[in-house]
């Protein structure tokens, strides 16, 4: 007879052994490549708890950012004398802090509740040792009564962390004013940085605290402020730093300093900071000094072509009109500069003014900047520039005869003079003292060039570009409409045009007198 066949497996068992042995083969291919992968060491295991995982992130954040990693120095606290504030501990005793604020010593404790007399009772403590008709907006004062009678036990008035005062009762009852033992300390510090586009980070990223801008403003006034430092320029400092209780209080000045802009053609800017028989303060490698006020020109070495005149003829209308400015001459697209630092009002045409800028400064002085071919990149209404910091380029717009800058200068929304801000005015260094500036400024340039200058930070880590997912299609025959963006222009939404600054006409606020 004929053979019996063998076992048969329908086709769905087919499918499953089939399966099956697929598995196994991947399970196999797995387990090979688990045995290539190097184990990850200590550090990785430690960062991936919660704490691990955040640190990471704010480090790929910062790696993303190309922000430069701050790097605080290293400081010992030492011990310090006893303070007011030990008193708060004490549940007979009330305590209260604050800051003075623009208000007299009298007002700002009795804000605080302390009655007048104990107010005076403070006054005399203090007496021959410390006056307060003249307190700082930023000076900050505790003091601490009793609860029941709002009897002073002791007053504490803060000037800076090394400049304490303290009255303290004794055991007779009496207060007696002292000032306290900070165990001040100073020491130079010799560094430098690269400006990024946080000027603050570039500087905390060497380990330089706050306050530092204000004296690097303090050596450049009258040439330049840190407002105006650009993008991809360096500075190299050599400072002196004070301490209170082992810990920073302030930068009491810059020794030397050196700005490089971001150009390699432009010049740099040495500083020194100097003390002779007859000459002090901050001077430039040609022993020149600006004068008190320090503006600047706004178009530096170029020549007055016309000056400040109520009663001119004016050159294109022929009629007797006020020349409420200074005229400088100069080719188009020559740089104009912010003769001070300040906040920008208006950049925009001005009609017969053409392209202008002007920029408000301290003092209720607003400056203008009349004719401008172009505008500097970026700037805008409400920016902050600093002194010399570029904000146009020479021009001919609006009524004009040709190019020229015209410069104007307002106090409380009057025009007056612009020259007799002394524009770029200087002083030399005194004969008596040439000799001595040399051997410093030569001495502090060898420090300055051993500095070495900084590298730019890591460029920022790009994100990859998603693919935009295409919108899903409209079901066939639905009533579904299509919305349409609002219309805008390019800077987004319409809003009511701006205005041009009031009096802004003919050189900025020029009117035609007469017939």
């Amino acid at each position: 007879g004929r053979p019996s066949a063998g076992p048969h497996l329908s086709p769905r068992m087919t499918a499953v052994f089939g399966g099956i042995f697929g598995l196994a083969t991947l399970t196999s291919l797995i387990a090979l490549l688990i045995q290539g992968v190097p184990v990850r060491d200590e550090r990785a295991l430690v960062a991936a708890g919660p704490a691990g995982s955040a640190a990471g992130a704010e480090d790929a954040a910062k790696a993303a950012s190309g922000a430069p990693e701050v790097k605080a120095k290293k400081r010992t606290p030492l011990p310090g004398p006893w303070r007011v504030s030990e008193l708060a501990k004490d549940p007979s005793v009330i305590t209260a802090s604050d800051v003075m604020d623009r208000r007299s010593f009298i007002v700002a404790l009795a804000d605080k509740g302390v009655p007048k007399a104990q107010i005076y009772r403070i006054m005399k403590a203090f007496d021959g040792l410390r006056k307060f008709d003249r307190c700082g907006r930023k000076d900050r004062f505790t003091v601490a009564m009793d609860r029941s009678t709002r009897r002073v036990r002791a007053f504490e008035y803060e000037v800076s962390a090394s400049e304490i005062y303290q009255a303290r009762e004794d055991a007779a009852g009496l207060l007696a004013g002292t000032t306290l033992d900070m165990k001040i300390a100073e020491e130079e510090v010799a560094t430098a940085f690269y400006v990024g586009k946080d000027l603050t980070s570039a500087y905390q990223s060497v380990g330089l605290e706050p306050g530092v801008l204000d004296v690097i403003d303090d050596a450049l006034s009258g040439r330049m402020s840190t407002e105006s430092f650009e993008e991809g320029s360096t500075v190299r400092l050599i400072a002196l730093e004070e301490t209170a209780l082992g810990m920073f209080s302030r930068y009491k000045k810059v020794i030397a300093l050196e700005y490089r802009p971001a150009d390699p053609a432009g010049k740099a800017v040495r500083i020194y900071d100097f003390k002779g028989q007859e000459a002090r303060g901050y001077f430039d490698e040609r022993g020149r000094q600006p004068y008190a006020g320090g503006w600047r020109s706004p178009v530096p070495g170029a020549p007055v072509t016309s000056k400040f005149n109520p009663k001119r003829m004016h050159p294109v209308l022929k009629k007797i009109m006020p020349h409420n400015g200074t005229d400088f001459g100069a080719p188009t697209g020559t740089p104009v500069y912010a003769a001070y630092r300040g906040v920008v009002d208006w950049v925009g045409p001005a009609g017969p003014s053409g392209n202008l800028v002007t920029v408000a400064h301290p003092n209720g002085i607003t400056t203008g900047y009349a004719h401008l071919s172009r505008y500097a990149p970026g700037i805008k209404s409400g920016m902050k520039v600093g002194t010399h910091q570029l904000v146009g380029y020479v021009g001919s717009t609006g009524r004009s005869t040709g190019p020229h800058l015209h410069f104007t200068a307002k106090k409380d929304g009057k025009y007056f003079d612009a020259e007799t801000l002394q524009l770029d005015g200087e002083r030399v260094m005194p004969g008596v003292d040439r000799a001595a500036f040399a051997e410093a400024k030569e001495a502090l340039d060898k420090r300055l060039d051993a500095i070495p200058l900084p590298e730019p930070p890591p460029e920022p880590v790009k994100p990859e570009a998603a693919e935009p997912s295409a919108p899903p299609p409209a079901a066939a025959g639905s009533d579904a409409t299509v919305s349409t963006a609002p219309q805008v222009g390019p800077s987004g939404p319409a809003e009511p045009e701006a205005q041009p600054p009031e009096g802004a006409g003919d050189d900025e606020g020029e009117f035609i007198q007469g017939p």
